[in-house]
């Protein structure tokens, strides 16, 4: 097999599972920059062409076509960006497929089997909110990811868990009793379903 990135999924993504893909290229990209030390082009560029797009993309709730055309402009900027950075990976992975994964890209395969079940998000990360009685909880986005979902319990005699969706790998979660310590996780929802929980994080509410 030719160890090189895929790049298809640029087309084919919709605009938010775009968003998060790239991310996951951003992250991997930048947690190894031994194996990749001078991306071309470099990550900021792309994170802010990706910013860019992003507004966009959200810029079109309450606009009209111009705002469609430029969100359309913006994707074509991230896309082309991204396609430059999957050349440079495909010579700086020297052929090895670990380091080829490291990167944060899909590797591409020839009969071209779709993502099959997602892997658990890792690094669940959850800290205090601003506000009372809310947490901040995020993970590393994963690839071919369209949704995450969240679950935290009090660790409470008798709780019921309580659930929440986001597109995004974060996830602000309110309503919370001071005092009261929660168990919260989270899964990873692609086409083919969604991936097992993730490793659970208890913190006390304040």
């Amino acid at each position: 097999m030719i160890v090189k990135p895929s790049i298809s999924w640029l087309k084919t993504d919709s605009d938010l599972l775009l968003i998060n893909d790239v991310n996951v290229v951003l992250l991997g990209m930048g947690d190894n920059v031994v194996i990749y030390p001078t991306p071309l082009p470099n990550l900021l560029s792309i994170a802010e062409a990706l910013g860019d797009f992003s507004a966009a993309l959200y810029a079109m709730a309450d606009a009209g076509p111009s705002a469609t055309m430029n969100k359309n402009n913006k994707r074509l900027i991230l896309t082309g960006l991204v396609r430059q950075l999957a050349s440079y990976v495909t010579v700086a992975c020297q052929g090895d497929l670990m380091k080829l994964t490291l990167s944060g890209f899909p590797i591409q395969k020839p009969n071209r089997t779709p993502i099959g079940t997602l892997p658990a998000p890792q690094n669940l990360i959850v800290t205090h909110g601003a506000l009372t009685g809310t947490l901040n909880a995020k993970v590393n986005p994963v690839f071919g990811a369209a949704t995450y979902n969240w679950m935290w319990t009090a660790n409470t005699p008798n709780a019921v868990p309580m659930t929440g969706q986001s597109t995004a790998a974060s996830f602000i979660i309110t309503g919370l009793t001071p005092g009261v310590t929660y168990t919260v996780l989270c899964n990873a929802v692609g086409a083919a379903g969604p991936s097992n929980w993730s490793n659970p994080v208890s913190i006390i509410a304040v």
